[in-house]
């Protein structure tokens, strides 16, 4: 039994004997109750006191991936077949998109368009499930390598800069061709990364596979697979431009709200020689 067990059980039975203790100041009629009710305060206490152990022992079943490795997750690699060496590169990868599917979800949530995506593609749930399959088969890390380090951070990275420019108070006709582009460039990343769960699953969840091939052969989904890795990188450059276009433009307006307005000579001039006219006037007079 360790330390915490002890100390837990301690606590439950000192509150036990404390509350028996206290009916010794009651007659024979109130200390029953009492002794009823404190009793029964040590038994829920025992219970969650249970509980919660039981749920953190639950947890420490799998892999947080920030804090050291436990000892059932480490026996659990290696009994896939992962070395050490297999480890440290397969727990820092599932960091990398743990962080990668928390940021990618956070930004959906924050962009209606980008919402709207996620409920039709089912996007960050998909995700979640090939991580959580990931880690029950580490072996398998290569058959999510496209998944991992392709679509996943690209989706990323393309939400986010959607994200910054969809705040801009300014927008053009190429702002939004872009912006558009990018809907459709996620919305296809989207397709990609449920074919990616539904490889990696293939055996389990064929029937499935069946259905969701027949529902998209109904509606015309752009294809990623047609994409290539230059047209992305040339419409996040586009996307990068117009973030720059933007602030310097942003920019510009404040120093001319800084500087002084300048002194038109001609109306100075012109002021003088009225003036000069209204003097001779008088001096006519």
């Amino acid at each position: 039994m360790t330390f915490k067990k002890i100390m837990r059980v301690l606590l439950t039975a000192w509150v036990i004997i404390f509350a028996s203790c206290s009916v010794l100041a009651y007659d024979d009629h109130d200390g029953f109750r009492a002794m009823l009710v404190f009793t029964l305060i040590g038994v829920v206490l025992l219970f969650l006191t249970h509980r919660g152990h039981r749920e953190q022992r639950s947890d420490q079943q799998s892999d947080s991936f920030d804090a050291p490795i436990s000892k059932k997750m480490l026996t659990h690699y290696q009994q896939s077949g992962l070395s050490d060496a297999e480890i440290k590169v397969f727990r820092d990868t599932m960091a990398d998109a743990k962080k990668e599917i928390v940021t990618l979800d956070t930004t959906m949530q924050q962009v209606p368009k980008l919402r709207a995506i996620n409920l039709n593609h089912d996007t960050i749930n998909l995700s979640k499930a090939l991580f959580a399959a990931l880690v029950k088969e580490p072996d398998r890390l290569q058959e999510a390598a496209p998944f991992l380090y392709k679509h996943l951070p690209t989706s990323v990275q393309i939400a986010k800069k959607y994200e910054e420019i969809s705040h801009h108070e300014l927008k053009t006709s190429d702002t939004y061709a872009v912006m558009d582009r990018s809907v459709e460039m996620l919305a296809a990343l989207s397709e990609q990364i449920k074919h990616d769960y539904l490889d990696f699953v293939s055996e389990d969840v064929s029937d499935l596979k069946s259905t969701l091939d027949s529902v998209n052969e109904k509606h015309d989904q752009p294809d990623f697979s047609s994409q290539s890795d230059q047209t992305i990188a040339q419409m996040q450059a586009e996307l990068n431009q117009i973030q720059h276009d933007y602030l310097s433009t942003q920019a510009e307006k404040e120093a001319a709200k800084q500087q002084p307005t300048p002194t038109n000579p001609d109306t100075s001039a012109t002021n003088d020689s009225n003036q000069e006219n209204d003097e001779d006037h008088h001096d006519g007079k």
